[in-house]
């Protein structure tokens, strides 16, 4: 699932607390993105990034799956199907990029928030073996001291791990498709923020060390087996296996802070309806998706298939 993840990172960290010492972790949520229709996976024939196409009639989305990270600065990929289907285009549909929406009580209740999830120990030392050694390796990895996460909790540094593991100077081509959208004149046409009050509650409730724990190690897991540059390159060249190769381990704790598999369903459906609303009136629109929400089992190309609507994939079928 693909988060604005800077702007609900800031609106969680005022909503969640809880210190973290435990080290036996209970397992994280199911991730229903991690299961994909394999002869969804196919290796695109156009030049550059897979596309898919959904036709109604006289009324055609070209859908661009986009990749779950950044891309090198100097990457290169090949834009002219997208500069050709935005011509004429009726809409740009954001379709990938999910807006939380979340609330604070009072200045009061953050205040207490944000220090609850500060220590004055230092968190290398409250982390037990082998996770700690693993952490240690994580941030050095990833070219961050350890006075970065020495006053978080294992929660807050997961998220500061993860967030870290781009590599400096990599560029978002959501950036690049909406510059080119706006150049072109196409109206934008965004997914409805999702309301994250009520799952602040209940992880309120459920935050407890293990739980923190869990996602520290999640993190961990994801930084060490992560490869961007083939991730980002596949993505380039049209290769949907290689584009989904990155690991998925700190899903889980994303879908957790999300609301679980529950809201990434109904992210997923809020996704095709903006696709299946374009198709009701005559002319063409271009929609960006995560790549993998397109082809996951529960994702928007059987979804759009499930209304009735045919899904020309990248690979021509």
């Amino acid at each position: 699932m693909k988060t604005c993840f800077p702007a609900w990172l800031a609106g969680l960290i005022l909503l969640l607390a809880g210190p973290a010492l435990a080290q036996v972790a209970p397992g994280l949520p199911e991730d229903p993105g991690g299961a994909v229709v394999e002869e969804l996976v196919v290796q695109a024939k156009e030049p550059g990034p897979a596309w898919w196409v959904v036709r109604d009639g006289d009324s055609t989305v070209y859908i661009l799956g986009m990749p779950s990270g950044r891309i090198p600065p100097q990457s290169g990929w090949d834009r002219r199907y997208l500069d050709r289907r935005l011509v004429g285009a009726k809409s740009l549909i954001l379709a990938d990029s999910v807006r939380i929406s979340v609330g604070v009580a009072s200045f009061g209740d953050a205040l207490r928030l944000y220090r609850s999830l500060r220590s004055d120990v230092a968190l290398e030392t409250r982390l037990q073996e082998p996770l700690r050694s693993e952490f240690i390796a994580a941030r050095q990895k990833v070219g961050q001291p350890e006075r970065r996460y020495a006053s978080w909790s294992p929660f807050v540094a997961s998220l500061m791990l993860v967030g870290d593991s781009a590599p400096k100077g990599w560029v978002d081509p959501r950036e690049e498709v909406i510059r080119a959208a706006r150049k072109a004149k196409v109206k934008r046409v965004e997914a409805p923020a999702q309301d994250a009050s009520g799952v602040a509650g209940k992880l309120l409730g459920s935050m407890d060390p293990a739980l923190e724990t869990a996602c520290l190690s999640a993190a961990v897991r994801t930084v060490q087996r992560a490869q961007p540059a083939a991730t980002a390159e596949g993505w380039a060249r049209g290769d949907v296996a290689a584009a989904l190769s990155g690991p998925r381990d700190f899903e889980g704790c994303l879908l957790l802070l999300n609301g679980g598999a529950q809201i990434w369903r109904t992210i997923v459906s809020d996704h095709t309806d903006l696709i299946a609303n374009a198709l009701k009136t005559p002319g063409h629109s271009v929609a960006l998706v995560d790549v993998n929400a397109m082809v996951a089992e529960e994702g928007v190309v059987r979804r759009l298939e499930s209304r009735g609507l045919t899904v020309t994939g990248p690979g021509g079928s």
